[in-house]
């Protein structure tokens, strides 16, 4: 590889907070003499930033490393880096020879030192080491949509979670760093920026003076309050992963108070009976849980609430799989994502008597899948006759360039995040990345359907507002597996 020739390739496994480092890596190639190429048959270096989550994200990642490895031309480099790398580095190093090299998550911003070993002949294999705060990157805006990672590591010990073991204890951003960065991405062009970490009520509690006290504040308060200021043509800001014990009463306020701050409140819970969550090592007071929702639907009585449960988890009896489909009736989540459990090596619940079969799991699985998709559908309803803001992202008919004659669009409502929740279809003209106002006619279990409002349209092929079916295949099939992804559980 010359200075003048070398490109690189990155496919991005997993979760948003792993692309937000694969972003970060392709930063630091292109500023070491790389060029990004969107096709792996072209790049001189092939990365895979692999998930390590859970088996099913396990097994897709290895599937990946192989599809390279036995598909690359003569010279092409192929390069593990990510979770995988960081938790199972040595199996890598000694199980799959063929690999370049290997580069665990703690220490991606060393991808450019990396590919110099790489090409001076070294098979360098670095994971395990100490973990440190993400260093700042230049962001790039790739879309209206971006994802700003504020903390790293977790502090929690849920019991079905491998995480903390490789990605180490949280490591909190610092406020300003957070502003800076999502001043970026807006400049870009981004019109909404989602905040996550692992436990994203959890950020700053590493950094104040009195960790550990959710009592009186919020850091995570006063972080939204920064961006918004900071931040004032900042359309949308979006919150994921907030862990139900630290939901408190400045967080809502501060939510409720801000305009840019969309009315979205993801707080996974797992499960909703005290005997399963106490083995989880969960929070498991659910009646507490039901008054947090229960306020922060009063503070904001346009809220969306999202939620993900776990089936299957040792020890889990009929009835306690019944207190789930309960807490949904009382609860009433507008989304609510189900995962099978599957036993981590080296955490506590894969020791657990009681291992559920997968039959059983999956069947679980199906039934409460159908039971929230009633409730969805009666939240979805709601909305017919509304005039709605929606963040366009495409057209219907495959994601294709939007023209300014008119067209079946594609987009999200500030109650729909990316890639887990419902799309609005409608009738409008627009480009990607506006947020326009659509008038809602029908409505679909996830779904949304309508027309551009204030708009003058010429004839269509069909209206969105009155068709049957206006998704097309492409947009179903995408939903439809990235809602049964398991990799993409929130943690």
């Amino acid at each position: 590889m010359t200075a003048t020739t070398r490109t690189f390739f990155i496919e991005n496994l997993g979760c948003p907070k792993n692309a937000v480092e694969g972003e970060g890596m392709a930063e630091r190639l292109r500023q070491t003499g790389y060029s990004a190429t969107d096709d792996a048959a072209d790049a001189d270096v092939v990365i895979v930033n692999t998930c390590s989550f859970i088996q099913p994200a396990q097994e897709e990642s290895i599937d990946r490393i192989f599809h390279y490895l036995n598909t690359r031309r003569t010279g092409q480099k192929v390069v593990a880096a990510g979770c995988l790398a960081e938790r199972f580095g040595d199996a890598l190093e000694n199980d799959i020879p063929e690999l370049d090299g290997i580069l665990g998550t703690r220490q991606w911003f060393e991808i450019d030192r990396l590919l110099a070993e790489v090409e001076r002949g070294v098979r360098p294999c670095w994971h395990g080491a100490e973990p440190v705060t993400d260093p700042m990157f230049t962001r790039q805006a790739s879309g209206p949509t971006a994802y700003v990672k504020i903390a790293e590591g977790c502090n929690m010990t849920c019991t079905f979670c491998a995480i903390p073991s490789f990605k180490g204890l949280q490591r909190s951003k610092a406020v300003d760093d957070i502003v800076a960065e999502v001043r970026q991405l807006v400049d870009g062009g981004a019109k909404e920026v989602i905040l996550v970490s692992q436990n994203t009520t959890a950020y700053g509690l590493d950094l104040a003076r009195e960790p550990g006290s959710m009592r009186s504040g919020s850091p995570l308060a006063r972080l939204l309050e920064a961006i918004c200021a900071g931040v004032p043509d900042l359309p949308w800001l979006r919150v994921h992963y907030c862990y139900p014990g630290w939901v408190n009463e400045d967080l809502l306020q501060t939510m409720a108070r801000l305009d840019q701050v969309v009315k979205y409140l993801d707080m996974p819970l797992q499960h909703a009976d005290p005997e399963i969550l106490r083995a989880m090592n969960r929070p498991r007071d659910m009646r507490h849980v039901a008054e947090v929702l229960n306020r922060a639907r009063e503070l904001m009585p346009d809220l969306a609430l999202r939620t993900t449960f776990i089936v299957g988890f040792p020890g889990e009896t009929d009835a306690h799989f019944a207190s789930i489909l309960a807490f949904m009736d009382e609860a009433r989540f507008d989304h609510v994502g189900i995962f099978t459990y599957f036993a981590e090596d080296g955490t506590p619940a894969a020791t657990l008597g009681g291992q559920v079969t997968d039959k059983v799991k999956r069947r679980r699985q199906r039934a409460a899948m159908a039971h929230q998709q009633g409730i969805s559908a009666t939240r979805t309803a709601r909305l017919v006759g509304r005039t709605i803001d929606v963040l366009v992202e495409g057209t219907a008919e495959g994601d294709a360039g939007i023209g300014g004659t008119g067209a079946r669009l594609i987009g999200r409502t500030y109650r729909d995040a990316p890639e887990v929740d419902g799309f609005t279809v409608f009738d409008g003209i627009a480009t990607r990345g506006e947020i326009v106002p659509v008038n809602v006619s029908r409505s679909g279990p996830y779904d949304l359907f309508g027309t551009q409002a204030n708009v003058t349209l010429p004839a269509l092929s069909s209206n969105a507002g009155t068709a049957t079916t206006n998704i097309s295949p492409v947009i179903a099939k995408r939903r439809i597996g990235l809602k049964s992804l398991p990799m993409l559980q929130p943690r």
